[in-house]
């Protein structure tokens, strides 16, 4: 299709697990079934992808911007050098104005305000944002650093306290936490010892982290407000006050209960960011026709992934050794870029 190009190593699920190479596992050791179910996967796969970029060209002609889709599971630094890779092959025509189509889990904070800032610089006239079902955590930061935010009926965005993962000396594993659980865990010890439950209280603190890192973890999420309040003043919400935007940034860090909170259309409204636009019409219909689209994609590429999986690994079984050194392999998703 002209104009579409299909870019690989793009949209990388990197939390995903790789498969083992070996040198004895080809077709000739698989189970007819499998090969079967693997040629009909990857010619469903592509029919989807065909479909894909048909729709986002349509969304192209139909808004007359570019049009990036922005499909990633965890945004993490590796994800920031593929989208400036893509951006500068693919977009130098964009003209100041850019649409973005994102679906997102979040990830890691400082690699979302990069990418927000480098779509600035391609969408520097118009920078748009699309969120068909969501877009959580640090991809609330991203969706935040353009002019315009669009969100389907169904969309989310979530909160931005930090989530932060520590070793727990004497449990011997990871926790994973927010700095809003420490402000909890220590109203309860405080809660204990004016009770006179002083070694239960003790017990408590001697469980807690060691203070620097305490500190650390409580600094920690001035780092999301502040990120929050350079990108909304700037542009999304520019016309505010600096105190309206810091108290706009302290919700999105302070106020939700849980990371996973469900932000609506309505809700952002409450919190004083009235500037979102619900899609509907032919905007919506396409933007839910890509959504849909790739997730199906992605459901077939995860049973092709798991097909191969076990194919591999049956074949380390029988030999006893990876074959080449024990590496990994990323599964990596193909993606048309207009």
């Amino acid at each position: 299709m002209s104009g579409l190009i299909p870019v690989e190593d793009l949209f990388i699920n990197r939390n995903e697990s790789g498969t083992w190479q070996n040198d004895i596992s080809d077709s000739k050791n698989e189970a007819p079934d499998t090969r079967e179910r693997t040629v009909i996967l990857d010619e469903e796969i592509k029919a989807l992808e065909r479909q894909i970029e048909k729709d986002i060209e349509r969304f192209r002609d139909l808004r007359k911007n570019r049009c990036l889709p922005f499909f990633i599971d965890t945004i993490e630094f590796e994800v920031v050098d593929d989208i400036f890779d893509a951006l500068r092959e693919k977009y130098k025509d964009c003209d100041g104005k850019l649409d973005v189509i994102i679906d997102s889990s979040g990830g890691d904070i400082h690699a979302a305000y990069n990418l927000a800032m480098l779509f600035r610089k391609y969408g520097y006239k118009e920078l748009n944002f699309f969120v068909p079902r969501w877009a959580k955590s640090a991809a609330t930061l991203i969706v935040c650093s353009g002019d315009n935010l669009y969100m389907s009926p169904i969309a989310e965005l979530g909160p931005l306290d930090p989530q932060i993962s520590q070793f727990n000396p004497l449990e011997r594993r990871l926790e994973d936490f927010s700095p809003l659980h420490l402000g909890a865990t220590l109203e309860l010890i405080r809660n204990e010892f004016k009770a006179g439950n002083k070694d239960l209280a003790n017990g408590l603190l001697q469980r807690l982290q060691f203070p620097l890192t305490l500190g650390y973890i409580i600094k920690s999420k001035e780092v999301s407000q502040n990120y929050m309040c350079k990108l909304l003043g700037s542009r999304l919400l520019k016309n505010l006050t600096p105190n309206e935007i810091k108290s706009i940034a302290d919700k999105f860090t302070e106020s939700y209960p849980d990371h996973s909170y469900c932000i609506t259309t309505s809700e952002l409204n409450e919190i004083g960011i009235n500037v979102v636009k619900e899609l509907e019409g032919p905007e919506l219909d396409i933007i839910w026709n890509i959504y849909k689209s790739h997730a199906k994609k992605q459901d077939l590429q995860d049973e092709k992934n798991s097909l191969e999986s076990n194919k591999n690994l049956d074949g380390f079984r029988k030999t006893g050794s990876s074959g080449n050194g024990n590496k990994r392999r990323k599964h990596i998703r193909k993606w048309g870029i207009p």
